[in-house]
């Protein structure tokens, strides 16, 4: 049964992700689709401390953004929905760790040129019998590296804090992405 729910909550963030990405393409706007592939969280506050590091990191670095896919709303603006799960099995028990964020980021140089970038996101966080739904918001900066017309890099830093008595976490990631949509 909580595996039924574990991909209840995937195929639900999934239409998410896609309902925002396709009206973007339609627009010819532009998406770009990516994921993380190393970050380094440190966590702190409320009596706790920790340390993670994720390679890949969608799937513990506490997915940081895990996948997500930048809608480019405007030269310089896009809104990023992202999605981050981790589902065990085994021994006829299962749980899971699903995450689902939306973020705004600004390119300071514009989302067709290599630029610095600013973001700020909120996110809800669903744990198997947890008996709680934390939030998390976050902000931060980083670089996004255009790799020709269609790949991305980026590196960014960001401060994260979870409510409901969660704590708070400093995260460095780095992401790779492809941008579709565009002439």
């Amino acid at each position: 049964m909580k595996h039924i729910a574990s991909v209840k909550v995937l195929l639900v963030a999934s239409a998410l992700l896609l309902g925002t990405a396709l009206p973007a393409r339609a627009q010819d706007k532009g998406v770009e689709i990516g994921t993380s592939l190393a970050s380094l969280m440190v966590g702190f506050g409320n009596g706790n401390s920790g340390t993670v590091l994720g390679i890949p990191s969608g799937g513990f670095g506490i997915m940081n953004p895990g996948l997500y896919a930048s809608v480019f709303v405007a030269p310089k603006f896009a809104i990023e929905p992202q999605l981050g799960l981790i589902v065990v099995s085994g021994d006829g028990e299962s749980a899971h760790l699903a995450n689902f964020g939306v973020q705004a980021d600004y390119f300071t140089r514009g989302t067709r040129a290599s630029s610095p970038y600013f973001f700020g996101g909120f996110g809800v966080i669903s744990i198997s019998d947890a008996g709680t739904t934390p939030v998390s918001v976050s902000g931060g900066a980083g670089y996004r590296m255009a790799l020709g017309d269609r790949l991305t890099m980026r590196a960014d830093g960001r401060i994260t804090h979870f409510t409901e008595a969660r704590g708070n976490a400093f995260a460095i990631t780095i992401s790779l992405g492809g941008v579709f949509g565009r002439k």
